[in-house]
């Protein structure tokens, strides 16, 4: 490598390498069909229904237009943390009339995965996501006019765009937004408010080659067969709730059976108080210790973290589940370099459970997979209405051909 270092700087007589196999990369913008009225439960959807585009789905967005209008001026009532997120229940990603990816509640999804994936340098970013608002800081609130507004991009919502970086071609798309039963969850105060949504639409890049890389895509594609095929390889994110822990020292979550193409690879646990949610007097994005001494996942037979965590938040006994926090970028994102958003302590008053499960024996990889996690606490029993979150990150795979659009799923 030194040698190769070394000559290079002799080259001094080399061409100048540019790209410009891209010839137009502007964002367009698609509205949604039907009444431009959106309330609570409704069902949005955003159709791309030109098959002939190359469009960046990993880039694309939802921007979104509201009102935020408290019921008494006198009192306090402000945006809540991750508020744009939780103003809908379910958000899908449709491609070629296939389901490729749902998020349900994105709003304690993306709080869960952002905690996990992001650090400090990142936090300017996040505000126009709504991440980050407090009582002082509104950023994306004209407290004037109450009007709002951000985006949620798409690979913040799901991780087929966090993974799949690459064009999509010829393939009809539709996004599926459905509104939130109630926006209490979308702002903190002492009185009630009204959010009302004006606006929401979906901007997409579309991406145009230049002549000869078209025409290399178009050779590919009108051969048909397997060389028209797309495959396409992510990590889907999957929310489960568990209403309540038992009043046990102990307890067991049977959260799921799947095969074995949709193996889990990384599992986050959040444990709330239920009050938490639709409550405009907490903070749903804050998460507890609940007295966790263990957790550990079994797939099968097979169990992590192989030994047990012992913790004890007390007596600040937690390094080992801080730790596993913290290893979740080096691990999921391949970094050398890790920027956790919470310091141990910051951590210790609102943690997650990060259960690595990325390395697994064939005998899991071959079978169906049973997975349940495995609660114990030091107490005589676990705090009163506490519910626990899991977000189940796991393999999936899509095959689409890029001749007619149809997508294959659940196949490998």
């Amino acid at each position: 490598m030194a040698a190769t270092n070394t000559s290079a700087k002799l080259e001094v007589f080399d061409e100048p390498l540019f790209d410009n196999s891209l010839v137009s990369l502007h964002e367009h913008t698609y509205k949604p069909y039907g009444s431009p009225y959106y309330r609570n439960s409704d069902e949005i959807r955003i159709p791309i229904q030109f098959q002939d585009l190359i469009l960046d789905i990993a880039e694309s967005y939802i921007y979104i237009e509201g009102k935020f209008t408290p019921t008494d001026a006198t009192k306090i009532c402000y945006l809540s943390n991750n508020s744009l997120a939780f103003l809908f229940d379910e958000i899908r990603l449709e491609m070629g009339a296939e389901q490729i990816a749902v998020v349900r509640n994105p709003g304690i999804t993306t709080t869960m995965k952002t905690m996990v994936s992001f650090g400090e340098s990142h936090l300017k970013t996040l505000l126009t996501y709504g991440w980050g608002l407090t009582q002082q800081k509104q950023n994306i609130l004209d407290n004037a006019s109450h009007v709002f507004s951000g985006r949620l991009p798409l690979k913040y919502l799901m991780g087929f765009a966090e993974d799949y970086t690459r064009g999509v071609i010829n393939a009809k798309q539709e996004l599926v937004l459905i509104i939130a039963r109630s926006f209490k969850n979308s702002y903190i105060g002492e009185a009630d408010a009204n959010i009302e949504i004006d606006k929401i639409e979906w901007k997409i890049r579309h991406i145009v080659p230049e002549d000869r890389q078209k025409l290399k895509l178009l050779n590919r594609i009108n051969k048909g067969g397997h060389s028209a095929i797309a495959k396409i390889v992510y990590r889907m994110w999957d929310l489960y709730e568990l209403p309540s822990l038992r009043k046990t020292s102990s307890d067991i979550w049977a959260i799921k059976i799947t095969k074995s193409l949709e193996r889990p690879r990384y599992i986050i646990v959040g444990c709330q108080n239920a009050d938490n949610s639709d409550n405009r007097s907490n903070d749903v994005t804050q998460f507890t210790n609940a007295d966790i001494n263990s957790i550990r996942l079994y797939l099968n037979s097979e169990v992590y973290p192989y030994e047990r965590w012992n913790l004890d938040f007390e007596k600040k006994l937690d390094s080992a589940a801080y730790y596993a926090y913290e290893n979740f970028q080096r691990s999921y994102y391949d970094k050398d370099m890790v920027e956790p958003m919470m310091d141990i302590t910051e951590f210790r008053s609102n943690p997650l459970f990060v259960i690595d499960c990325s390395h697994q024996q064939d005998a899991v990889k071959s079978s169906t997979v049973d997975i349940k996690l495995e609660f114990e606490t030091r107490k005589r029993h676990f705090p009163d209405n506490t519910r626990v979150y899991a977000l189940v990150i796991h393999d999936t795979f899509i095959k689409y051909n890029t001749l007619n659009g149809i997508v294959y799923t659940g196949v490998a």
